[in-house]
């Protein structure tokens, strides 16, 4: 039994060697100062936010210097300022404040009434997920009191940390070619949403009044040609110009937003009220005058409850 007892102790001394260390906790927390230069054509933005790091200098921690191997995974640092190192009670702590364009690939399918979630995703740079994990302060972490974006809401501020895994050796070729490295990352994100309709209603104004005139033609006789095809082609290209306008806000991709939609819909009323106009004429020219008043009075009344209904419709579903 003695020899089975020194046995096993030796056996438990190996594997304790050879088992590699926990990896070391790094309290990390952040708090925005500001959100501005929402570029939705360029798919970026710009953030101002302060970031800091707790940490004990243990056997993987001793080198540790955050605010050098700080890394932005989905955005660029343009600015760093305000620093501050120190160590509190045999804690070290770093903090910066930051300045960095992020790039954000925007859902416009609601556009103009839109509602976005943006992340800033932070990794170290030189530690991997072996030897440091993250921990989110999540108690200091928050939007800042002073936080304002116009025409929009910040909200529903969250942090979390995940572990990113790369399948890759980057070309070294003392790696195999299946290697792979896992980094601790740490991510915040928050809401915006918009709060005035201001934007949405000079965008849409247009194209909403123009169908408007389209169907006031129904209300002229249709032998009256300069009146009654003139108010249908000047809203034709009022819709038009008012798409370029539309498709001026938002970049240019495959993407069909809810302005696309809404002036698709209405040139297809606008040309529907011109061959309902035509063949209203027809009747009056061959003597059927009552058929073309009777043509005029159904669709004066149908075709605006249909498009402003659906237009309605559109708006409220984009807005939940």
């Amino acid at each position: 039994m003695r020899w089975f007892a020194l046995f096993a102790l030796l056996t438990g001394l190996l594997l304790g060697s050879t088992a590699h260390a926990a990896p070391s906790p790094v309290m990390i927390g952040s708090y925005v100062k500001e959100v501005r230069d929402l570029d939705f054509r360029a798919n970026k933005y710009t953030i101002d936010f302060f970031v800091w790091f707790r940490w004990r200098p243990t056997e993987g921690l001793k080198d540790y210097k955050p605010l050098e191997s700080l890394e932005l995974v989905n955005g660029k640092i343009e600015d760093r300022s305000s620093v501050v190192e120190k160590v509190v009670n045999g804690e070290h702590y770093a903090s910066t404040r930051i300045v960095a364009t992020i790039n954000e690939p925007w859902d416009l399918v609601k556009f103009p009434f839109d509602r976005h979630r943006i992340k800033i995703a932070i990794e170290d740079a030189n530690l991997g997920a072996d030897d440091m994990v993250f921990v989110a302060d999540q108690p200091n972490s928050r939007l800042g009191d002073e936080m304002a974006i116009a025409g929009w809401l910040a909200s529903n501020f969250a942090t979390q940390v995940s572990t990113m895994t790369y399948h890759s050796n980057y070309g070294d070729p003392s790696l195999s070619t299946d290697a792979r490295s896992a980094f601790s990352r740490f991510s915040f994100a928050l809401d915006l949403d918009r709060q005035t309709f201001g934007s949405a209603l000079k965008l849409l104004s247009t194209v909403l009044l123009a169908t408007a005139v389209a169907f006031v033609a129904f209300m002229v006789k249709p032998s009256d040609l300069d009146a009654r095809f003139g108010m249908g082609v000047g809203s034709l290209f009022a819709v038009a110009a008012s798409a370029f306008v539309a498709a001026g806000s938002v970049p240019d991709s495959g993407v069909m937003t809810l302005a696309d939609h809404m002036h698709m819909v209405a040139l297809a009323f606008i040309f529907a009220s011109l061959m309902i106009s035509a063949v209203a004429l027809k009747y009056e020219v061959n003597g059927r005058e009552q058929l073309a008043l009777k043509i005029d009075r159904i669709v004066l009344v149908a075709m605006p409850l249909l498009f402003y209904g659906w237009s309605a419709w559109a708006v409220l579903n984009a807005m939940h």
